[in-house]
């Protein structure tokens, strides 16, 4: 709990940096679509499709100066040619798997390096053919992006979205981070939007009967309490159906810019401020009218039974009921068997340049994989599950009947002395301590996995939150 919190439960077990090279013979038996590698699809599971249009922002600081997520610097023309190649990923795979052709979609999420920086006839095609390929007539689909992007463009990104896709609800989601302009310009994205920026980001998704979600940071560098307030004020203010909290990941050797700054480094609160601080936000939302859906997302309390609340990620959370697809550059795929007994997690390559290689030689597109015994998935269930804030029925008799079962049982036993979660007999949540430390909690959880033994080796599964495993 000393170590750096980076909630990376929300990306899952494993992260990219535990998932092995596919070496030559993977890559013969994945271009087979050999069902002993790669499951079928399961029909009645819900299927989310990701898409990132290119890996390219321009931030005047690189990566914002504190984000740690793969990105290129932007060129229109590259991001047009990247772009291209993942409409024609899209083609070859459904050509590849017959069974996703036209397949029923629950979500479509636009997200990459600023996925609304995508040049607008290029978007308009890749739209068209997702359209084209996929049954997203009951889908929710979301674009992220920034504030600027949302409110200019002859034609807007938004409206090209809702003219080539027929879905059921459309949202847009976009990095705040804060308000403060000073704050702003120390990252290099005043060019991105200010204070008015954003509210008429909003407005332009609600005049389209749009939902709008904004991401923000807390305790950033010297950053105070009061300031992390009226962060949160203002989000309410200009009407931002969900706020998503995040706290800062920053530590020496972390790579980013201001990781390498001594001076920011030492600005950082300790552990016990930062979660106190990360507390007193959700307090606020929690007053303000938010019910909290995930470890980061807040929604207004009104939309919790409205058919347009957020459904992307809580059906991610059921790794054992759903299929994900991804494409373009880092995206991710995840395929379950129906016993629970195996699954398949795969990513393409990152950079632009090695991604459209990829997708015009011979084979699969991905280069990294992740094959899961029954061990290792029901790691991934149980730490999804907290993610989501609390295990259920289901996943309590899952840990009863691990054969880690003994170890769970413990290390639960600790986090509740700990303070970091409550049970009773059916259930187990986090409290908001645990909320924070969410972690920490999880490479307990995963020494009890690895007590048992893995085929891969140890190093994918370290419990230092320095590293990037879990």
């Amino acid at each position: 709990m000393a170590r750096p919190q980076r909630h990376r439960l929300l990306h899952g077990y494993p992260l990219a940096a535990a998932m092995p090279f596919a070496d030559a013979d993977v890559r013969r038996m994945a271009a087979t679509f050999d069902s002993q590698f790669e499951p079928p699809r399961n029909p009645r599971n819900p299927l989310l499709v990701g898409v990132l249009p290119h890996p390219f922002c321009n931030p005047r600081i690189s990566g914002c100066g504190f984000c740690t997520f793969p990105h290129e610097t932007y060129s229109a023309l590259k991001a047009a040619a990247t772009s291209s190649a993942v409409s024609l990923e899209i083609e070859q795979r459904i050509a590849n798997q017959p069974d996703l052709d036209r397949a029923q979609v629950s979500g479509l999420y636009f997200g990459g390096g600023t996925a609304n920086l995508t040049p607008a006839n290029t978007f308009r095609l890749l739209a068209r053919r997702l359209n084209s390929s996929f049954d997203l007539q009951q889908a929710e689909v979301s674009l992220e992006g920034v504030a600027r992007n949302f409110v200019r463009g002859n034609p807007s990104l938004l409206d090209i979205m809702t003219e080539e896709i027929q879905a059921r609800h459309f949202r847009i989601s976009m990095g705040i981070q804060t308000f403060s302009e000073s704050r702003l310009e120390q990252m290099g994205r005043l060019a991105f939007g200010r204070a008015d920026t954003f509210a008429e980001a909003v407005e332009a998704a609600h005049v389209r009967n749009m939902t709008a979600s904004g991401d923000l940071l807390c305790n950033l560098p010297g950053q105070s309490l009061e300031e992390m307030k009226k962060d949160i004020r203002q989000a309410i203010d200009i009407g931002l159906d969900q706020i998503c909290v995040y706290h800062l990941v920053m530590f020496p050797g972390l790579g980013t810019e201001w990781a390498r700054d001594p001076a920011m480094v030492k600005l950082l609160p300790a552990n016990e401020e930062a979660s106190s601080n990360w507390n007193e936000l959700r307090t606020m939302l929690l007053e303000s009218g938010f019910r909290q859906t995930s470890l980061t997302n807040f929604e207004r309390a009104e939309l919790a039974f409205d058919p347009r609340r957020y459904r992307y990620e809580p059906i991610s959370y059921e790794s054992n009921h759903c299929q994900v697809v991804g494409f373009g550059p880092s995206g991710i795929s995840f395929t379950p068997t129906d016993n629970g007994q195996y699954a398949l997690k795969t990513m393409n390559p990152e950079s632009s340049s090695e991604y459209m290689q990829a997708v015009h030689s011979q084979g699969p597109v991905w280069n990294r994989y992740f094959r899961y015994d029954r061990l290792d998935f029901e790691l991934l269930l149980i730490t999804r599950r907290l993610a989501s804030l609390r295990f259920d029925n289901d996943a309590h008799r899952m840990i009863a009947e691990s054969e880690a079962s003994q170890s769970y049982a413990e290390r639960l036993e600790l986090l509740v002395a700990e303070n970091l979660l409550e049970r009773n007999s059916v259930e187990s949540w986090l409290t908001p301590k645990g909320m924070f430390y969410s972690d920490s909690i999880a490479g307990l959880l995963a020494e009890a996995r690895w007590e048992h033994g893995s085929k891969h080796s140890r190093p994918f599964m370290s419990n230092d939150n320095r590293s990037g495993h879990m």
